[in-house]
This record gives structure tokens, C-alpha cells and sequence, in this order.
């Protein structure tokens, strides 16, 4: 029941974050019931999860969705998880002998892991997304999307001068480099085509998954490693930032990407002690 249910949230939280529009619940619905099945199949005929495990799973991940669709908030996100974290510290510490279908600690541990470990890299991005907007001061507002999120940092601008409106042709000026950024290699851009940098969506999970095998390995060296190149790297950008807010909004989402891993690594070693 817990592979199912794991892998229904991260249905549901994938099917928001590839969805654009959130107001077009018909479509939302039809890719979450997609991955849903998919992940039923994959229960029923790889892992031999029973009839009536699958259909408790399925039904609670299906409420999750529902509770999504409505209250799509920040601040509904945030419930949504502390919510499950409390449920899944309780069905954690339950005696797999006497509750043998709602404890964590039965059945096999690599299947709770594969389960956990899928949730943490992509779908919890949903999450991380809310804590920062939350943090922003907009908890009322719905959390967007990989399609429709913001995009920090951009790449540089492109500005098109116009001389007449009779001439075909502009002339493009090219913008200033912002420290931080990647470069545009090459030298013609659209005018309605603006190439951004979207690469906060595959750090955090390929750095939470980084953090989860080192910590498995039992190197914290290395993760210390980690944490200091993202620092490093990240120095430019923050440094030019008057403001401020990109050095918050940097420490909010990396020390919360870094506590999902550490509560991870936790979980897998005691799912794996038992």
C-alpha cells in the first residue's frame, strides 16, 4: 500500500508541476489517472502489492490530488506535506506484526526506498517551489509549475531598436553579460523567442539525490563538498544582488532541499536496520 501511495503523490505532484494552466482540470486529471494506472501496474505486477492495498493507495492518492485541485495555495501545499509527514511518522513507528498492512517496516525495504527516493528528486520540487513562495509573502497564491514558473536567474535580455516602421530589418543590441548567468552562443534571437536559464529544476533533485548516496556511502566529506561548490558557484550572482533576496531566496531553498535529503538518508537507514 505504501509503494502505492508514494508513488501516487509523485503522480499527482508530477501532473502538477507539467501541467501549465492550472484551471484546465480536465487535462490535470487525465495525466494524474495516466501515472496513476501506470503505477497501480507496476504495484499489481512487479512488486505483488495485493488488490486491496492497491485500491487504499490509489484512493488516498486520488484525495491528494483532489485536496490540490482544491486548494492549489502555498499555503495548501505546506498542509498537504505536514499533513502526510505526521501520517507517515505514524505509520512508521507501527509494529509490522500487528499491523502488518499499514506498517512501514513490512514487506521489502527496497521497495519503499524506490518508491521514496522518486518522490524526493522530481515531485518534491512542488514543495520547495511553496516554501519559497511562501517565504516570498504570497502563501494565498497557487504555486506554479515547470512550465509556467518563474525562471531564476534569466538569461540576458535582447532588445530590438526599430529605425522606421517601413524598414524589414532591426538591428539587435546586444546586453550586457549578468554575472552568474550562462551565455547565449550565437548571435541571431527572435524577438518573440527569450532563451532562459531553467536549470533549478534538475539541480535540486539530481543535488538531493547526490546528497542521499554520499550520505549512503557514508562520505560527508563529500557532502560538505557539495554544499560548498553550490555556495561557490552561486557567489557571483548573490554578490550583485543589493537587495538581498537572492541570498534568502538561495538559503531557503538549498537548506530545505538539504533537510528532504538528510530526512531521507534517516529513513532509508532504518528502513534498512529492520
Amino acid at each position: 500500500m505504501h509503494e502505492v501511495l508514494l508513488l501516487g503523490i509523485a503522480a499527482s505532484e508530477l501532473t502538477v508541476l507539467l501541467t501549465s494552466d492550472p484551471l484546465r482540470w480536465s487535462r490535470r486529471l487525465s495525466l494524474f489517472l495516466t501515472l496513476l494506472l501506470a503505477v497501480i501496474c507496476y504495484s499489481w505486477f512487479i512488486l505483488g502489492v495485493s488488490a486491496v492495498a492497491n485500491a487504499i493507495g490509489a484512493t488516498l492518492a486520488l484525495v491528494w490530488f483532489a485536496w490540490d485541485l482544491v486548494d492549489p495555495t502555498a499555503r495548501g501545499v505546506l498542509a498537504r506535506w505536514a499533513l502526510a509527514s505526521v501520517g507517515f511518522v505514524a505509520l512508521l513507528s507501527l509494529d509490522p506484526l500487528s499491523f502488518p498492512l499499514l506498517s512501514l517496516r513490512s514487506g521489502r525495504s527496497i521497495d519503499l526506498i524506490i518508491a521514496v527516493l522518486f518522490l524526493v528528486t522530481g515531485p518534491v520540487n512542488h514543495l520547495i517551489t511553496a516554501i519559497l513562495q511562501c517565504a516570498r509573502g504570497r502563501a494565498s497564491d497557487p504555486v506554479p509549475g515547470w512550465i509556467n514558473a518563474p525562471v531564476l536567474p534569466a538569461m540576458p535580455d535582447v532588445t530590438l531598436e526599430e529605425d522606421d516602421e517601413d524598414e524589414a530589418s532591426s538591428e539587435v543590441v546586444e546586453a550586457p553579460v549578468i554575472s552568474g548567468a550562462l551565455p547565449i552562443l550565437g548571435a541571431q534571437v527572435d524577438e518573440e523567442e527569450v532563451t532562459a536559464l531553467r536549470g533549478g529544476r534538475w539541480i535540486g533533485p539530481l543535488e538531493r539525490l547526490l546528497i542521499i548516496v554520499l550520505a549512503g556511502a557514508g562520505a560527508e566529506v563529500a557532502i560538505a563538498a557539495v554544499v560548498a561548490a553550490k555556495g561557490v558557484i552561486r557567489f557571483p550572482e548573490i554578490s550583485h544582488d543589493s537587495t538581498g533576496e537572492k541570498a534568502e531566496e538561495f538559503l531557503i531553498g538549498s537548506v530545505s532541499s538539504w533537510i528532504l535529503a538528510a530526512l531521507v538518508s534517516m529513513l532509508i537507514r532504518v528502513v534498512s536496520l529492520h
